[in-house]
Parts: C-alpha cells; structure tokens; sequence
C-alpha cells in the first residue's frame, strides 16, 4: 500500500498573471498555463477510469490506494479549474474563445474514451499520463524547480508535483493488476502522450497568438535533459515507480501542505 494522503487545500489565485514579461519568460510561463488548462478534462477522466477498475481490483490495499489518488485528482482539478478562469481573463474575448473551443474539444474526448474504449485502453492510459507527469516531477525536483516560485499560481504547481511523486505507484499497480502487458502499456502508453501533449501544444499555441508570439526553437536545459531520461527509463521492462527514491524535500513539501489542509486524511 502506498502513503498517500488526501488534503484538501483551495488556492485563491489573488496574484495577477504578468503577461507584459519578455519573450523567454512568456515561453517558460506558457506551457505551464496550457499545462493547467488541461487538468480540468484530464483528471476528471483519470477518476472515472479509476472508479471502473475499482469493480475489478481484488487487492483491498490497491483499493484504498485507487480510492485516494481519486480524491487528491479531484482536489487537483478543481483548483486548476480557479486557475484557468485566471488565466482565461487575461485573454481578449477571441482567444478566450479559442482556449474554450479547445477545452470542449478534450473533454469530448475523454468522455468518448470513457463510454467507447474498453477499461483495458483507458488504464493504460491512465499510466501512461502518470508516467510521464512523475518523470517531470521528479527531475522538477532534482532541480530544484520545484516551488512554484516564477510561475503564474505559485504554490499550485509545488503541491500538486509533490503528490503526483505521492501517488506515482497507483496507475502502474492497476495496471500490472488488470492488465500486465508490457508490449500494451508501451504503445497505447505512448499514444496516450502524444494525445495528451497534443492539447498542451494547442493551448499554448492559442495563447502565444494571443501575445503576438511566434514559435521559437528552445533550448534543452539540465533539468529538461533529465526529465527525458527519466521519462525513457519509464519505457524499461524493469520499470516500477515503487523503486524510485524519492528526492529530496519532497516530503518536507508534502509535510508542509498536510499542515496547511483543511482536513488530511493519512
């Protein structure tokens, strides 16, 4: 059983978005905005995934595991959906058009994949989303990126990197559970991440023409580099995010948000 805590924790998003910043902070700021554009359509599907595989899994420690991960999802995504009225605010009526055009568009989505794919697809790719989201969380970490500071929403992103790290082990182990195909948890993985990846791009592609920005090649930094070979190490056979070590202040983080919760439930 994993040490997953609920904390329920509502962020007030009181500090305005500066978007009169140069170019080279618009392009670190921009796929974190479009990054929580997704949250909203994205986790809510996680949830319902979950909560079908829950009829099927026969470990009670994996139940109470699945079953926690939903509950911080739903925290997750219902502060990301404050941030994104934020965030759209700061858009011209057009753009925040475009931004909602594409919102529904993922949500017809997930919903489609929800009542139309078999729970096989849909828990691949629940773990290949959460592969790829703890692989950039623990290399954030590694880094030092890891509080939020510099980014629109500050402590949003530091809580919720912290508890994907939490609860990294809960899509793999329904996985391995109801599945356990490595060629399968590869490729629909991996399509599962161009599909996901493909809705960051096209949020940030409608707020950088909102800006006026144009598309620039971007340099790979350290701690890029490391997301990536952490993120290719989540494509080992031997691959079991049990056995990653934990970085360190990640616990002190997870520490400082159950003390800041309304209620944490452990």
């Amino acid at each position: 059983m994993a040490d997953i805590t609920v904390r329920k924790i509502r962020f007030t998003f009181e500090d305005p978005i500066d978007l009169d910043a140069s170019e080279a902070e618009l392009g670190e700021m921009l796929p974190a905005l479009a990054l929580s554009m997704t949250m909203p359509y994205l986790e809510p599907y996680l949830i319902r995934t979950m909560k079908v595989a829950l009829k099927a899994i026969t470990e009670p420690a994996l139940v109470e595991d699945v079953r926690r991960f939903c509950q911080q999802e739903g925290h997750h995504y219902r502060n990301h959906a404050l941030f994104n009225d934020q965030i759209r605010g700061q858009f011209d009526a057009a753009i925040a058009d475009g931004l909602r055009g594409i919102e529904a568009a993922m949500e017809a989505d997930y919903q489609r994949f929800s009542h139309e794919k078999s729970r096989r697809f849909n828990v691949a790719y629940a773990e290949g989303f959460e592969a790829m989201t703890c692989a950039g969380a623990l290399a954030a970490a590694e880094h030092g990126a890891f509080d939020g500071a510099g980014l629109p929403g500050g402590e949003i992103w530091a809580w919720h990197m912290a508890e994907e790290i939490e609860h990294r082990t809960v899509a793999f182990d329904v996985f391995q559970h109801l599945v356990g195909s490595y060629p399968y948890r590869i490729l629909a993985g991996a399509w599962a991440q161009w599909h996901y990846v493909s809705y960051i791009r096209r949020f940030a592609l409608c707020m950088a023409r909102g800006l006026g920005l144009k598309r620039k090649q971007t340099k790979t930094s350290p701690m890029h580099r490391k997301a990536l070979r952490r993120y290719l190490h989540t494509w080992s056979p031997r691959y079991d995010p049990a056995k990653i070590e934990v970085p360190a202040g990640v616990q002190e983080l997870l520490a400082k948000y159950s003390a800041l919760a309304e209620g944490a439930a452990s």
